[in-house]
C-alpha cells in the first residue's frame, strides 16, 4: 500500500521545462551558437552536472560550453521571476494528497537554491513534508540515488511510495527505485519500454490521487 508520494519539480509540479527551452534557445543566440531541440531534450530530469557534460561532449571543453551553461542560468533565474505556472492539477492534487493521509515529499534534481525559490513563487514549498535536492546526491537521475534518499527521509521502504515524474530520467530512477511511478508526460514522451514499467501514465496531475488510492 502507498504510504508517501515524491514528487519530481520541473516539468512535473511547474512548467519549467518550457521556460528552460526559451532561456537555451535566447542565450544561445545571444553568443551567435546554435542549439537545437534535439540537444536541449537531453537536458531534461538531469541535474546541472549532467548538462555540463552533455554540453561538453556536444561543443568540446571550454569557452563555448561555459558561456551557454552560464547563460542559461542567468537567463532562467530572471524568467522565472515573472513567467513561472503550475503545471494543470498540481496545488489540488497536493492538497487532496495531504487532505487524505499521504506523506508527501519532493525530489528535484534541481539544486536547493533554485528549487526554493521556484516553489516559494509559485506557493508550493510549504506543502512538501520532506525534500531532496540534486546536491544531495553524487548521481542524478536516472541513477535511483536520489528517491532511495526521498524514501529515507519520508521514512517508508521504496515499495510503499509514489514517485510522479514527467521525463525517460526520472521514470528510470523511480522504477530501479522499486517505487510506484506514475508518468505525467511533458515535452518529450516516454519511450514504450519505460511506460510499461510505469504503474500508470497519466495525463494530467488531476488523475494523480484516484490513481494512487486504487493501489493496494
Amino acid at each position: 500500500m502507498i504510504k508517501a508520494v515524491i514528487f519530481d519539480m520541473d516539468g512535473t509540479l511547474i512548467d519549467t521545462e518550457r521556460l528552460d527551452m526559451r532561456a537555451w534557445k535566447v542565450g544561445a543566440a545571444e553568443l551567435g551558437i546554435t542549439i537545437d531541440d534535439a540537444l536541449i531534450h537531453q537536458f531534461i530530469g538531469r541535474s546541472n552536472a549532467d548538462v555540463k557534460d552533455i554540453l561538453e561532449a556536444h561543443y568540446g571543453k571550454g569557452e563555448t560550453a561555459d558561456a551557454i551553461f552560464a547563460r542559461n542560468i542567468e537567463l532562467h533565474t530572471e524568467m522565472a521571476k515573472t513567467d513561472l505556472e503550475l503545471k494543470a492539477g498540481a496545488a489540488e492534487c497536493l492538497d487532496e494528497l495531504l487532505a487524505a493521509g499521504y506523506h508527501v515529499g519532493l525530489a528535484t534534481s534541481s539544486r536547493r537554491v533554485a528549487a526554493e525559490r521556484n516553489l516559494k513563487t509559485v506557493g508550493l514549498f510549504d506543502k512538501f513534508e520532506t525534500v531532496t535536492f540534486g546536491e544531495d546526491v553524487a548521481y542524478g537521475k536516472p541513477d535511483p540515488a536520489i528517491y532511495l534518499l526521498a524514501c529515507e527521509r519520508a521514512g517508508f521502504a521504496p515499495e510503499e511510495c509514489a514517485v510522479v515524474e514527467d521525463s525517460r530520467n526520472g521514470c528510470v530512477s523511480g522504477i530501479t527505485a522499486v517505487c510506484h511511478v506514475f508518468a505525467v508526460p511533458d515535452i518529450v514522451p516516454l519511450p514504450q519500454d519505460v511506460a510499461d514499467g510505469c504503474e500508470a501514465v497519466l495525463d494530467t496531475l488531476f488523475d494523480l490521487a484516484a490513481a494512487v488510492k486504487a493501489v493496494r
